[in-house]
């Protein structure tokens, strides 16, 4: 819920598109913006009319969704009005969402929903620094894991955000992202799984490069760092399918 001038992310992003000459092309690469709906009625118009074929590309999903089709949820918004104004997806079980009452329960209903209606979605999973130093983490993620990834529903983009690396400016090391991206990979490849692994946790245009090339990862969630059109594109620019 932040304040962005968008005709100035846009004049960032595409200044930084524009200036490099290996800048991935719009088939290696796929660019999800999920926005506040507020903003999405100006995004969404300046994708369409751009002349740049990288922002041109540039996918919209929602930060949330609820877990129902429709009745007396005031401040909820279904996956079926997403679906109706062009939205393609949405975030599901992000930790700030979860430390606000989201249980494993209500992300499967939300990502049973979305499936219904034919959209996407961004499965986040996390772990907290007690359960780090606890030693809890894989039984932790796997929980998270099963519970969701029932009843012909699953990730179509699975996000692992460690809850402590998260908008602190604090860093996972890459050995502690490595060992839960296996973790991950290794319940994905058991279920017959195939989806795209992001990591997320203060990921910047200084540690892009070193995350992106731990094993497993295909891409970020960028959080704080997205705010910023230039910052966004040079992340974006480390990134190739």
């Amino acid at each position: 819920m932040n304040s962005v001038d968008l005709d100035v992310w846009e004049r960032e992003f595409i200044n930084v598109v524009s200036s490099q000459n290996n800048f991935p092309k719009s088939d290696e690469l796929k660019l999800i913006v999920c926005l506040n709906l507020y903003d999405y009625y100006v995004l969404s118009k300046k994708i369409k009319s751009s002349k740049n074929a990288i922002f041109n590309k540039i996918s919209l999903f929602a930060q949330d969704v609820s877990q129902h089709e429709e009745g007396a949820f005031t401040g909820q918004i279904s996956s079926k009005f997403l679906k109706k104004v062009g939205i393609e997806g949405s975030i599901i079980g992000h930790s700030e969402l979860r430390e606000n009452g989201d249980s494993e329960k209500i992300i499967f209903e939300k990502g049973f929903k979305l499936k219904e209606d034919e959209l996407s979605n961004i499965f986040c999973i996390g772990e907290a620094l007690e359960i780090l130093e606890n030693k809890n983490k894989k039984s932790f993620l796997l929980n998270q894991l099963k519970t969701f990834c029932k009843n012909n529903v699953s990730p179509d983009l699975l996000a692992y955000e460690p809850i402590w690396a998260i908008g602190t400016g604090k860093e996972a090391d890459s050995e502690n992202i490595s060992s839960s991206v296996s973790i991950i990979l290794d319940f994905l490849e058991e279920k017959k799984i195939y989806c795209p692994v992001l990591y997320g946790g203060s990921v910047s245009k200084s540690n892009i490069e070193e995350i992106i090339s731990i094993p497993g990862i295909d891409g970020c969630l960028v959080g704080n760092s997205s705010l910023d059109g230039e910052q966004f594109a040079i992340i974006a620019s480390k990134i190739k399918s």
